[in-house]
């Protein structure tokens, strides 16, 4: 199969990062996005560096998602949402996170592979759409 991938080191968006306290018990593990392009800043970067922006935020959505019922802040435990703690609740999350991680490991292969090809405009209208997405979950960065 053809690849695009490098060897280069290309910095992670500041925007995707782990929470630094322990989260082994906790439902989003992802600091909140603080950081939204626009199309002229997205449109002047290199489609490498859109691809990585594009994978960053696809991965926030899919650690996000399945718990916008619950509405979590990114980091919050079953004890902050009053969910009991019971073994059969913490086999659950731990599954959900290994599966979601083999998951966003495989998607990101097929990625590296597939998403070059896309038109660069295409890569920065997805990105767009996503952004309003994760705008519109509340799980964003409060204006103070």
């Amino acid at each position: 199969m053809l690849s695009f991938t490098t060897n280069e080191k290309v910095a992670a968006p500041i925007s995707y990062n782990v929470l630094g306290k322990d989260t082994a018990h906790a439902f989003v593990k992802l600091k909140k996005i603080t950081k939204y392009y626009t199309k002229e800043e997205l449109t002047a970067m290199p489609k490498l560096e859109l691809i990585n922006i594009y994978k960053a935020r696809l991965a926030y959505l899919i650690e996000i998602l399945p718990f916008l019922s619950l509405h979590p802040e990114p980091g919050a435990t079953f004890n902050d949402m009053s969910i009991p703690e019971t073994e059969v609740n913490i086999a659950h999350l731990e599954k959900e996170a290994k599966n979601k991680s083999d998951f966003v490991n495989s998607l990101n292969e097929t990625l590296d592979d597939v998403i070059p090809y896309s038109e660069k405009t295409n890569i920065v209208w997805s990105i767009l759409y996503f952004d309003e997405m994760i705008k519109n979950s509340n799980y964003t960065e409060k204006k103070k």
